[in-house]
């Protein structure tokens, strides 16, 4: 299968305005077929939507460790839109464990031009004894998603543990 060159009509508008109506022309090659035998099919692009460049900063956050049912201090992430488009934000979320407090984003249909940023602060509350990761999800355009890692550990406010040898046993039974 062979590519042809892909041709459409500047009217004045950029390019953004047109790819969902960008068609692409195909030729289809069969293996020891003779050019009068090729097959012209003119087929739409899909999901031509340009991804965004999106930079989180920092790229992760390590909540380190904290005491079951109790809430962390806040970490704060600024999303930077280094894409030359304004970015739509549909969503911003976390998974279990983690729970966003503050969001400077602008909601739909409101943008982050071009070099903007805002800012989402998360917080971790650990109800289970073990290593949490999640990640910050976010849902942009018409149906793309980046995610940056969310990690902690959760951990009771106790953590003494008492060691009991055989020794210390037969000394409780008079021996």
């Amino acid at each position: 299968m062979k590519a042809s060159n892909i041709y459409f009509q500047d009217r004045g508008t950029s390019l953004r305005h047109h790819i969902g109506k960008i068609f692409l022309m195909l030729v289809i090659l069969c293996a020891g077929c003779t050019p009068s035998a090729q097959i012209k099919a003119i087929l739409p692009v899909t999901g031509g939507e340009a991804k965004a460049n999106i930079v989180f900063s920092p790229d992760n956050v390590d909540f380190g460790v904290q005491i079951l049912e109790t809430t962390s201090e806040a970490q704060q992430v600024t999303i930077r839109n280094n894409g030359a488009d304004p970015l739509v934000i549909n969503d911003i979320s976390v998974t279990a464990g983690f729970s966003i407090v503050a969001n400077s984003c602008p909601e739909p249909p409101d943008e982050i031009v071009s070099q903007g940023t805002c800012t989402v602060e998360i917080v971790f509350k650990p109800n289970l004894l073990r290593t949490w990761v999640g990640e910050l999800q976010l849902n942009y355009g018409s149906a793309h998603v980046i995610t940056m890692p969310l990690k902690g550990f959760g951990q009771p406010e106790n953590n003494s543990f008492a060691l009991i040898t055989p020794n210390d046993y037969r000394s409780r039974r008079g021996q």
